[in-house]
């Protein structure tokens, strides 16, 4: 019995979702093991054949030779025997590798969503916050243009930003109203 051991190539869009994958080396521990499992299978078959074969054919049909074969055949069932176990060793490692990453996944794409939700909640923090009415955006004092053709030039110098600029409109208001 032949197994097929030819891997399918990836398809193009296997090999764009997973580009790491291309720089893992192809030979695997379990594809080694399944290997020498065939190996085995193939002097497995060689030595059933000898058995089989009977009068004539067989020319060394002594009971000591026969003896030989079932006890090469028992040490190849035993050799076959470890290797499966080895087998089952390596997918059971490979099954923790794979679900430890799994799990890695999932706390990445839960901490993604997290930050996600966290942007969320400050955006709307922040139009909240911009829509917020306050009783400065209703306060009397002079425009613009007479702040800037009245205000000494300590008040306008620190005019980087809308809000720097309303606060040199207030203390400059205080002032006029103290003095």
């Amino acid at each position: 019995m032949e197994i097929d051991t030819a891997s399918p190539s990836p398809s193009p869009s296997q090999s764009a979702v997973s580009p790491q994958v291309e720089n893992v080396s192809t030979v695997t521990p379990m594809d080694a093991t399944a290997s020498q499992i065939r190996a085995l299978c193939d002097e497995i078959e060689s030595v059933a054949g000898r058995l089989s074969t009977t009068g004539d054919a067989c020319p060394d049909n002594s009971p000591e030779a026969q003896e030989q074969l079932v006890r090469n055949a028992a040490s190849i069932f035993v050799r076959l025997r470890l290797l499966n176990r080895k087998l089952h060793e390596d997918k059971a490692a490979l099954t923790l590798s794979v679900n430890d990453m799994k799990q890695r996944t999932d706390d990445l794409a839960l901490a993604l969503e997290n930050k996600k939700r966290e942007i969320l909640y400050l955006e709307k923090e922040i139009e909240s916050t911009e829509k917020l009415e306050t009783i400065y955006q209703h306060i009397e004092i002079i425009p613009m243009d007479e702040f800037q053709a009245s205000a000494p030039e300590e008040y306008r110098q620190d005019s980087d930003s809308p809000h720097d600029v309303m606060l040199n409109r207030l203390r400059y208001e205080i002032d006029q109203r103290d003095a």
